[in-house]
């Protein structure tokens, strides 16, 4: 009698899959076509470089658009012993020093490092090579 009682029992706890049967899926469940969001990385690199084989663009911030969350970090590397210049600015369009920051790279290896508390998006250029030579950090909420 026991048995009986709790095989019925499984059944409804398992919907009634039997061994070997897989359950159904419920709206919880991704399947492998299914992409998860994608979480911003809490410390990205971008690297500066003279070597990108454009004639129109000789240098470049690589990748140029990066997306961290609030308290992430972007950490610049120069390629190269080319002078670089990290400087943020109100528009992405009218490159002008905005003072919330700015670095000086011109020495291979060398790097400069950005903690971004606040969400928002903060476009950067490169001084020497504005013309060109552009970002943006993309802050979404931690």
């Amino acid at each position: 009698m026991w048995a009986g009682a709790i095989m019925l029992l499984l059944a409804e706890l398992t919907g009634g899959c039997g061994p070997g049967t897989p359950p159904a899926a419920t709206p919880e469940q991704t399947t492998p076509q299914q992409a998860t969001p994608l979480t911003a990385a809490r410390q990205v690199e971008v690297r500066l470089t003279c070597a990108t084989g454009d004639d129109e663009a000789p240098c470049a911030f690589r990748p140029d658009d990066v997306t961290v969350p609030a308290g992430g970090v972007v950490r610049w590397v120069t390629d190269d012993a080319t002078f670089h210049t990290i400087t943020s600015t109100a528009s992405p369009h009218l490159r002008r020093p905005s003072d919330r920051f700015h670095g000086v790279l011109d020495a291979a290896g060398e790097t400069f490092t950005v903690r971004f508390a606040e969400p928002g998006s903060y476009p950067y250029y490169c001084q020497p090579h504005a013309e060109f030579m552009a970002g943006i950090v993309r802050v979404v909420p931690g």
